[in-house]
């Protein structure tokens, strides 16, 4: 028997009816791999900080652990308000400070020492203009020799990527359902994710879009906004990459003038 309630959609911005059920999604899974692969890089690099920023936060998880782990202050920035709110609850801490802001026009109440960008953070930004001018805000609020550290989804996505499929997301109740398409024609990949709340009465419906990048053209818009790349590694592996991954943990410092 069909679910009755299947066609009863209302369409939300994206994150809006997504935060209160991401972690248990997706946040959690990603954080783990996330603070494993940061840890091993920030010694590999030898990088040190005495402050941070966290951009496109969401739900603050990596943002307390910078708190917590390194003991340094930091600003969680992200678009999304209702993101912002679930942060402000798990890190009620006057060292970790939420804002609401959009990355292309970033301005930090002070320059911090590192800023990191997790989880397609950058891919969310659909054109190669508007990505280097998010590489030039985020430059202009990193202290000098600081470190600017991001992943990224490429366009080397395998075959398989090109298939429309779906996938149940967080408890066996399979609250929410992503459906995934990547199109190699623009390098789009187009999520529609319905989430069903437990009395089922109205299916909240968000479509998220992100773009993959050439590795080449955001080497050179780096260089162009005052980067130096140290280091451009497999996300999944974290070996150097000598070839196009389908996803890259970039480590950048900030050059003097």
């Amino acid at each position: 028997m069909n679910n009755p309630c299947a066609s009863i959609q209302h369409l939300a911005p994206p994150y809006s009816g997504l935060a209160p059920v991401y972690d248990s999604a997706l946040g959690i899974a990603n954080f783990a791999g996330t603070r494993a692969a940061f840890e091993l890089l920030v010694r590999r690099y030898g990088i040190s900080f005495h402050s941070a920023s966290d951009v496109g936060c969401g739900t603050g998880l990596f943002a307390c652990y910078l708190n917590r782990r390194w003991r340094v202050p930091v600003f969680g920035i992200d678009r999304s308000p209702e993101m912002l709110r679930v942060a402000a609850r798990r890190c009620p801490n006057s060292a970790v400070c939420f804002l609401q802001q959009d990355i292309r026009s970033l301005h930090l109440p002070r320059q911090v020492d590192l800023i990191t960008a997790n989880f397609d953070t950058l891919n969310h930004i659909l054109t190669g203009p508007e990505l280097r001018i998010a590489f030039k805000r985020i430059g202009e609020n990193l202290t000098t020799g600081g470190h600017f550290i991001f992943d990224l989804i490429t366009r080397c996505q395998p075959p398989v990527a090109t298939q429309t499929y779906t996938r149940c997301l967080g408890s066996r109740d399979c609250h929410a359902v992503q459906q995934i398409h990547w199109n190699p024609s623009n390098s789009i990949l187009s999520i529609a994710l319905t989430i069903r709340r437990p009395n089922c009465q109205v299916a909240i419906l968000e479509r998220h879009r992100e773009r993959a990048y050439c590795p080449i053209e955001v080497s050179r818009w780096l260089a162009d906004t005052g980067f130096l790349i140290r280091g451009v590694h497999d996300a999944v592996t974290l070996r150097t990459a000598t070839v196009c991954p389908p996803r890259l943990i970039v480590i950048t410092t900030k050059h003097s003038c």
